[in-house]
């Protein structure tokens, strides 16, 4: 039988697994090409390294968590390019795309965090920050290991003592930044603004806050988002509530399975532009900041010019936040927003916060700056006038090629035979492709570094891709630059 046009054969769960593999395989000998070519210009034209300590003893050991990601692969990448120190890396997979570059001196495999029972991933990073003697480490964390992370640095530091630095926050700042209910409820506490958000337990009360809007003539709408983990969700989490027929709204809320154990948000829809951002905080002050246009699912990144309004208000937020955490507050921060309004006129709402390293790190992959930026965590005072470092200007901006062939090609192309888009649509899709090709940069890609490329597509991948079909894994979509496979 004939699948219905709106669900084509290779929407489904064993012919996009299949297809992947194969698109995998049939691109592999033009990857192993252009590394091979990359290796061989290497060779005829290495890159410059920074000159050594001078005194061996100084030069520190750098642990950078997180490699499979391109975040992770980023900052290794800085660090190796304009420091003397050693940078070694560690990641919960075995194939990491980081784990081939040249910017590690060794790379660690961890043991998976495990919701149940997280002391074997939180002793295997201790194992490795011990035998180590790791003098900075700097964390990438997975959403689902960020409390971990944060426990690891309070055992680190009573391991290692006064010289071990962490660019990590304590467990308890990253529960109350990455859960999105205390989180709004912290900032407001900071007197600053914040749309309209009640926490929910059940599908009842949801419906109640929903109902009396209309109730009491208010045309407010608003999104229901889950407080946790839950890709089902967050799948649909901007669909704008309430609906017109009360009926198709409650249907909508128990189909969500509220409960204490799964709580969600209903927050006040705001109608407007989205952006992100990503601060290196050093003992409370900022010290490095970016920002850039949102989605819900990011995979281009377009830096926004510190010049502008936005970004000296996105950065005036960060660096409230940042103060009010002290000098014990050290730590990636990543702050979306949503801006009511246009232009200088703009009111922006936070609306979630990432007390972790964000991908929009790839727009400092030419900025030797951010090295120096992580480094001042060993520095024992920092000036106020210190300059914040931002992405050297003009920034380039990023794209991942795996995702643009697969999303603005052969996607776009196969729903053109299923009827499912135009060809004018097609045709603007395909003018995207090459425009992000002829003028972006790959987050992954780097001529000096060009096997994490080829490991990322040809390796780490088709393993999930053949994990995901024996072991029946239906997945929606995935995030090429995080590594994050989201499941359906």
């Amino acid at each position: 039988m004939a699948p219905p046009i709106s669900d084509p054969f290779y929407y489904r769960h064993v012919p996009k697994n299949i297809l992947l593999l194969l698109l995998s395989f049939i691109t592999s000998p033009i990857s192993a090409a252009s590394v091979l070519c990359c290796l061989v210009y290497g060779r005829l034209f290495p890159q410059s390294k920074p000159l050594p300590l001078r005194d061996a003893s100084e030069r520190k050991t750098i642990l950078v968590t997180g490699v499979s990601m391109t975040k992770g692969l980023t900052i290794a990448r800085v660090l190796a390019q304009h420091t003397p120190h050693r940078i070694i890396g560690a990641d919960i997979s075995a194939v990491s795309p980081g784990r081939f570059s040249n910017s590690l001196a060794k790379f660690h495999v961890l043991t998976p965090p495990d919701g149940s029972d997280a002391e074997p991933y939180i002793d295997s990073l201790l194992g490795v920050i011990k035998s180590e003697s790791v003098d900075l480490w700097i964390s990438c964390s997975s959403v689902v290991a960020a409390v971990e992370d944060g426990e690891v640095v309070r055992l680190a530091e009573k391991e290692r003592g006064a010289g071990f630095q962490a660019v990590q926050f304590r467990s308890d700042v990253v529960e109350r930044l990455h859960e999105k209910d205390q989180f709004i409820d912290y900032i407001a506490s900071l007197d600053l603004r914040v749309p309209e958000s009640h926490r929910c337990i059940s599908s009842d009360k949801v419906i109640r806050i929903l109902t009396k809007e209309r109730k009491e003539g208010v045309d407010r709408k608003f999104i229901l988002k889950p407080i946790g983990v839950d890709d089902r969700a967050r799948a649909n989490m901007m669909t704008i509530l309430p609906f017109e027929k009360r009926e198709d709204t409650v249907s909508y809320v128990k189909n969500l399975q509220i409960s204490s154990k799964n709580p969600f948000q209903v927050q006040q829809f705001i109608s407007g532009a989205e952006y992100c951002t990503h601060a290196l905080v050093i003992r409370g002050r900022v010290v490095a900041f970016t920002c850039c246009p949102s989605s819900e699912l990011l995979m281009h990144y377009e830096a926004i010019p510190p010049s502008s309004d936005l970004f000296q208000q996105m950065l005036s937020f960060t660096k409230r936040v940042a103060q009010d955490g002290g000098e014990s507050f050290s730590g990636h921060l990543s702050f979306d927003f949503l801006a009511e309004g246009e232009g200088t006129i703009s009111e922006l709402y936070p609306i979630e916060c990432n007390p972790r390293a964000h991908t929009a790190v790839v727009l400092f992959s030419s900025t030797p700056q951010m090295a120096s930026a992580y480094l001042s965590a060993f520095s024992t005072s920092q000036s106020s006038e210190m300059e914040i470092v931002s992405p050297r200007s003009p920034t380039p901006s990023y794209y991942w090629l795996g995702h643009d062939v697969v999303a603005l090609m052969l996607l776009p192309i196969l729903d053109l035979f299923c009827g499912l888009t135009t060809l004018s649509e097609l045709l603007d899709r395909m003018t995207d492709f090459w425009e992000h090709v002829i003028n972006w940069r790959d987050g992954t890609f780097m001529i000096q570094d060009p096997i994490p490329f080829f490991v990322l597509y040809h390796v780490y991948w088709p393993v999930k891709f053949f994990t995901a079909l024996t072991q029946r894994n239906s997945w929606s979509r995935i995030n090429v630059s995080t590594t994050k496979v989201f499941a359906q």
